[in-house]
This record gives C-alpha cells, sequence and structure tokens, in this order.
C-alpha cells in the first residue's frame, strides 16, 4: 500500500494538485462533512465535473491527502548508522531531518485533514497507523545498528523510535498543530532536538560504551 500511494502522490498532474490543494483548505477551513464537491470545484477553478473525473468522492480525496503524506515522509532524507561518528551527533542529525519535515507547512497542512478525519474514522486510523510506523522505520534501522555494534542497549527499538520522534513532536508539533500557537523558530527545533537527544541517550547508551 505504501508504495502505491508514494508513486499515485508522486505522479499527481498540476490540475489533480490544485484539486487536493484546495480540498485540504476547505477540509481544514470547514472540517469534512461540511466540505462539498461545488466548494472544492469553486475554489480550485475548475468544473466540478472536472473534479468528480480525478476524485469520484470525499473519501477519495482524503486518500489522496494521505497519500500526500506518505509521500513526503518517503521524500525524508535518509541517513545510515555510523561506527565512527558520535551517536550525539548522529541522533542530532536524525532528529532534525524529522522536525523539519513534520514542522513543514504542506505536512502540517496535510496533517491537520488527516487527524481530523481520523477522530470519526477506525478505517483511516488503521491506515494513518501504518503510516506512523513509516515515520520512524529509519530511526528504528538506526537503533537496530546502534544495538549490533554494541554502544546502545535498546530492547524494543520501534517503541523507543516512537518515544524519541514523541519528545521532538511534543514541542515543535503538536502546539501549532492542535492548539493554534506560532510555528517554532529554527533555534526552538534544534533545542527540542538536542533535549530529545539526550533524554534519549541517557537511557538508552549502553554502559560500555557511556
Amino acid at each position: 500500500m505504501q508504495t502505491k500511494a508514494k508513486k499515485e502522490a508522486k505522479t499527481m498532474t498540476p490540475k489533480q494538485a490544485a484539486i487536493l490543494k484546495a480540498a485540504t483548505h476547505e477540509f481544514c477551513a470547514a472540517g469534512f462533512s461540511g466540505t462539498s464537491m461545488d466548494r472544492i470545484a469553486e475554489v480550485a477553478n475548475v468544473s466540478k465535473t472536472t473534479v468528480y473525473n480525478h476524485f469520484p468522492s470525499k473519501d477519495d480525496l482524503f486518500q489522496a491527502i494521505l497519500n500526500q503524506l506518505i509521500f513526503h515522509i518517503g521524500e525524508m532524507e535518509s541517513f545510515e548508522y555510523s561506527s565512527e561518528e558520535p551517536l550525539e551527533r548522529q541522533l542530532e542529525v536524525i532528529g532534525r531531518i524529522f522536525a523539519d519535515t513534520v514542522t513543514g507547512e504542506d505536512f502540517m497542512n496535510l496533517s491537520r485533514v488527516v487527524i481530523s478525519r481520523l477522530i470519526r474514522s477506525k478505517e483511516w486510523a488503521e491506515s494513518a497507523f501504518e503510516q506512523q510506523g513509516e515515520l520512524r522505520a529509519n530511526i528504528t534501522r538506526w537503533i537496530d545498528a546502534g544495538n549490533e555494534d554494541g554502544r546502545l542497549n535498546v530492547p524494543n527499538p520501534d517503541k523507543a523510535a516512537a518515544q524519541f520522534v514523541g519528545l521532538i513532536k511534543e514541542v515543535v508539533f503538536w502546539p501549532e498543530l492542535m492548539w493554534g500557537q506560532r510555528a517554532a523558530t529554527p533555534l526552538e527545533r534544534d533545542e527540542a532536538v538536542r533535549s530529545a537527544v539526550n533524554i534519549f541517550l541517557d537511557h538508552f547508551r549502553a554502559e560500555s560504551s557511556a
């Protein structure tokens, strides 16, 4: 599913992108149920028939929005574990990549739509849960490598990856997304990442590498 979603997002035409942008804006402004296909067509400056030709229903539009989130996640800069570089330096780079991704304007707008819909739909929530797993997949792999190298002692790498990104999101993502606070500054993002790194390594660094 993830590969298909990324392919569909990557091959989107300019007209599809315009419709999706309009849908994202309207879903944020009026909610999923309060948004009509007529209004989306008006905001996108296309005919209603054009909207239906590309997206037969609002559910199809929502799936396309979710696909865009998956695409953004797939576009995150990759990173490899190094047995030579200090753990702090590596994890700070990872944290900054993550923080920059989730605080991007497009990612934030798409997330607002997705989260508002997930509250009301178990099916969509399950799909988004898979997407969240991919969001931290690279971090999990990095932790696995650190375990194998003997520099980390992490019993559950996937859970630890979720905890690490959660420390960052609590400071730079959720306040803006859910409570309308201003966007975190680059300095605030860096501070959040450094704090998350320190907490993570204080708990999971292997005693032999301390």
